[in-house]
């Protein structure tokens, strides 16, 4: 039977959410957290005045910021702690506040307009999570995945694990997995929890961006930091190997002596936030952590790498945020790239794009995104690519059409319901026989060892139709 009892009037809906760990910018009240995905029509509206936008992959979140999909939109956005927030179609969100206090805890307040939102809180550590709505506040412990939709005349959440707990009530009480609280909004003085919860189209897309997460997220490539947001991004389009005179390094799938050209800065777009002025958000996928901290650096014989760099205290995000990137060693002759100059007396333009940014961007011969909105029964096809995406790669070995055809029976031999690739054993180059110590030797090492691991671990693009889960 529903448990019944006062609710103050609700005229608006939001979420409270305290998580750790997160970045400093220009002091130590500012944060910021990831765009970390978009599908189909998003945009952004910065809180710098110049109203919505077409929203970039890997934007810096900040206070203020208020994020709207369309009718086949997608956004995923995720906190430093790897706890992630994601919208589906028509929905409306604004970070109301992205703070840290004196004392260390971190506030991240998210007010919710209207739409349906999954919130997905990491496993460990301590800590805290809160959900307002109105004058209601719900208590999210660690280690819970709850569905809020919010409606002009109801808001439902749906706890699929974990526990939420209601909170400054007469009468307190506590959703536990597989239950659900609704508020009818035309009697706002009343609540209801019942055993169960109703499954939504969108549910297979939450778990498809979830499992990603999970599986690629920790680090096992070398002695380095262990987790970071973004680093699941790295895991998957790209691996670490050993470079002389640097350690360990990364690069992205597909990087051959064919790429010697490519410019890592060549497509994203330069974003202006008062207080540290611009900052680079890339349009590649694992955009995230290259550009923001460590260093890029000209490797002979290898071309672009990323070096991590040392002294971040066990975590990427413990400290050095770059707000641009930067650069240890560059090619003879190459410019590095530089933000627009701020004129005396001028308004800087808010957002410069840089080459294309319309999609997703790949490395040729690397992983092609995969298509998690492809697991959306009913989801109209995104018009960018078919898929949302750009064209298929067209270099690295093979011909593209053959490539493509033996990336979809690779799939199909992997006997697993995912859209995205399986982590394949020993994908790690620490330790790969071939790749430690490479630098300085043979060229063609590095290539015939990345070609044959995209051989065992290539991405499917849109493949997998439904997403099944096991």
């Amino acid at each position: 039977m529903p448990r019944r009892t006062n609710l103050t009037s609700i005229a608006s809906t939001g979420f409270l959410v305290v998580a750790l760990c997160p970045i400093a910018f220009a002091s130590s009240h500012v944060r910021i957290v990831r765009l970390s995905s978009v599908e189909g029509q998003v945009q952004i509206d910065r809180a710098q005045g110049d109203g919505m936008e077409r929203a970039i992959l890997n934007t810096p979140i900040v206070e203020g910021t208020k994020l709207v999909t369309g009718s086949d939109g997608l956004a995923e956005v995720e906190f430093e702690n790897e706890s992630a927030l994601r919208l589906t179609g028509d929905s409306q969100v604004k970070f109301t506040k992205l703070q840290m206090s004196d004392t260390g805890s971190k506030i991240n307040e998210v007010q919710i307009a209207k739409g349906l939102v999954y919130l997905n809180t990491a496993s460990k550590g301590d800590d805290i999570y809160r959900v307002n709505a109105g004058n209601t506040s719900l208590l999210v412990r660690r280690d819970t995945l709850m569905r809020l939709d919010a409606t002009q005349d109801k808001l439902q959440v749906a706890v699929f694990k974990g526990d939420v707990q209601v909170e400054n009530q007469l009468q307190p009480a506590s959703i536990h997995k597989k239950q659900t609280l609704t508020v009818d909004l035309s009697k706002p003085t009343e609540y209801a929890v019942v055993n169960g919860t109703e499954a939504d189209r969108f549910d297979n897309w939450n778990k498809e961006r979830e499992d990603y997460s999970r599986t690629y997220a920790e680090n096992d490539s070398y002695s380095g930091p262990t987790r970071a947001f973004g680093l699941q991004d790295l895991n998957y389009y790209g691996d670490f190997f050993y470079a002389n005179g640097y350690g360990y390094v990364w690069q992205p799938y597909g990087f051959a002596g064919s790429l010697a050209n490519w410019d890592p800065y060549s497509n994203g777009a330069w974003m202006f936030y008062p207080g540290f002025g611009y900052s680079w958000a890339s349009a590649y996928p694992w955009g995230w952590l290259p550009f923001h901290y460590g260093s890029w650096a000209y490797l002979n014989g290898a071309g672009w790498a990323w070096v991590p760099g040392g002294g971040y205290n066990g975590q990427w995000y413990a400290n050095n945020f770059l707000v641009a990137p930067r650069i240890t060693k560059a090619p003879e002759h190459w410019t590095a790239p530089a933000p627009p100059a701020i004129l005396a007396g001028n308004t800087a333009p808010k957002t410069v794009l840089v080459g294309s940014t319309g999609h997703a961007l790949t490395i040729p011969g690397g992983r092609i995104p995969p298509d998690f909105g492809s697991t959306v029964p009913g989801r109209a096809a995104s018009t960018a690519g078919g898929h949302g995406f750009g064209k298929p790669n067209a270099a690295g070995s093979g011909a593209p059409a053959t490539r493509a055809a033996n990336i979809q029976q690779e799939f199909k031999n992997a006997r697993t319901g995912h859209v995205f690739a399986p982590r394949a054993e020993g994908m790690s180059s620490f330790g790969r026989p071939g790749l430690g110590g490479m630098y300085g030797g043979s060229h063609e090492g590095l290539a015939a060892s990345s070609a044959a691991h995209m051989g065992t671990a290539s991405a499917v693009h849109g493949g997998g139709g439904g997403g099944a889960h096991k």
